[in-house]
């Protein structure tokens, strides 16, 4: 038996980049709404992949700060209720956490 330190942290199976390209809005919606942070702009930034699932992201806060997001391209139902994990600048959350990480004074 193997142990899992991070579930939902593997490949995400079935993932698009379609997928990831809405739940990463949805992130940023979210994000606005729950910590009012203004996204100046998201750009997808292919070179940064970690593959397996995952789609890199960069949003840049009207503050400027930039943040990278890994987001798996499973439903949006999935990572919000699920073990899917996402990364934010290298550190896997579930979705509420990795909110969280990318309001205002966090991760600086």
């Amino acid at each position: 038996m193997t142990p899992i330190l991070n579930p939902g942290s593997g490949p995400v199976p079935d993932a698009t980049e379609a997928q990831a390209t809405e739940n990463v809005a949805a992130f940023v919606d979210e994000l606005r709404a729950s910590y009012d942070v203004n996204v100046a702009s998201c750009t997808r930034n292919p070179g940064s992949d970690y593959g397996d699932g995952r789609w890199a992201f960069d949003l840049v806060t009207d503050g400027g700060r930039r943040i990278e997001v890994q987001m798996p391209g499973a439903p949006l139902k999935q990572l919000r209720e699920e073990w899917t994990r996402l990364y934010v600048d290298g550190s896997s959350w579930y979705w509420e956490f990795a909110l969280r990480q990318c309001r205002p004074g966090a991760g600086e």
